[in-house]
């Protein structure tokens, strides 16, 4: 890890710098993965709702399509419920971008655990419904469930090295999408649920037909735990996505930085102790002694903390001698700004 900290941009990254105008149409701190509130404040209990009743209607939906249309039900209501859920919770609606972001730094643990159990609960919830409202479905039924990854699913002719790989190309591709889109913010503004749908939409019309294209571990954990479908295959599903999380959170760091979450972060950007920044990464809140406010949250400090960077930075060139000219910063001979 130490041998790409070379490379991490210290002087805000792009995604952190355009949060500064509020000119540009980008998804920033008030939307995808800013919300940092208190772990019991009402906000976050919405947060939390939204995202159990977005994994739920998700389920529902994906689960009870067509063979023909699942990829565009699916494509379709995961941009429908990230329009809904995004001025809310953030509209992760997926433990894999979830405990993606977590690891590259913008989203805390407190919050990504708490997340995660919700979004499970979602998918488990959804399958019960899903299991009431279509005909022949019943609990417990075992494989061939709606909704189930299982080997009814799984293409015959692959072996479950090519299904670990199909769901690692296909996760990494959709959260690769709603980093490019959410976080890097080049403007994409409120068509980033429609590109992340989109994205899911090329994915399961690509290896859909050997996977099933779950690209989502509560998508596969919910009818798992109402069916009991998937024995022997579900794990390799849950495992590729989350593989796919790592890798498309390391490819985001490589190219644009770690978020402010980040130790390595922080502690050169806030000017941290190594436990003060640990906390902050798993609590999602910083030091008292940073604060002007109690209502200061994560992005509000590093954005102070950017802002006066700039100014000290302005100032030592706006106090350096002029080359050749024999004027110092005491003389009263105007300067170049």
């Amino acid at each position: 890890f130490e041998a790409f900290l070379p490379l991490l941009p210290w002087s805000p990254p792009a995604h952190l710098a355009d949060m500064v105008g509020a000119e540009t149409d980008t998804v920033d701190r008030d939307a995808i993965f800013g919300n940092y509130k208190a772990i019991f404040s009402r906000q976050y209990g919405v947060s939390l709702v939204i995202e159990f009743v977005g994994l739920m209607f998700f389920q529902i939906l994906g689960a009870t399509s067509t063979q023909a249309m699942a990829p565009f039900v699916n494509g379709f209501a995961l941009a429908v419920w990230i329009y809904i859920a995004a001025n809310i919770s953030g509209g992760h609606l997926n433990p894999a971008v979830t405990l993606s972001v977590f690891a590259c730094g913008f989203y805390p643990l407190s919050h990504t655990l708490v997340y995660c159990a919700l979004q499970i609960a979602g998918a488990i919830i959804g399958s019960l419904v899903t299991a009431a409202l279509v005909p022949g479905a019943s609990v417990g039924m075992g494989d061939g469930g709606p909704g189930c990854f299982d080997r009814t699913v799984v293409h015959p002719r692959i072996d479950d090295g090519q299904l670990f790989g199909w769901e690692v190309v296909m996760t990494f591709t959709l959260i690769s999408c709603v980093y490019a889109c959410g976080v890097a913010k080049p403007g994409h503004g409120s068509h980033t649920p429609f590109a992340v749908g989109l994205a899911l939409l090329c994915c399961a019309g690509s290896g859909g037909q050997y996977t099933g294209a779950a690209l989502n571990p509560a998508r596969v954990i919910g009818p798992r735990s109402v069916f009991l479908c998937g024995e022997g295959v579900a794990w390799i599903y849950v495992v590729a996505q989350l593989l796919a999380a790592v890798l498309a959170c390391s490819l985001f760091a490589l190219v644009s930085g770690f978020g402010p979450l980040n130790p390595y972060v922080s502690m050169e950007m806030l000017e941290l102790t190594w436990p003060e920044a640990v906390r902050m990464w798993i609590t999602g809140s910083p030091p008292a002694r940073l604060r002007s406010s109690t209502r200061d949250n994560v992005m509000d400090i590093v954005l102070r903390a950017w802002a006066e960077k700039q100014r000290a930075a302005a100032l030592e060139v706006g106090s350096a001698p002029l080359q050749g000219s024999g004027v110092s910063e005491s003389s009263d001979a105007p300067r170049r700004c």
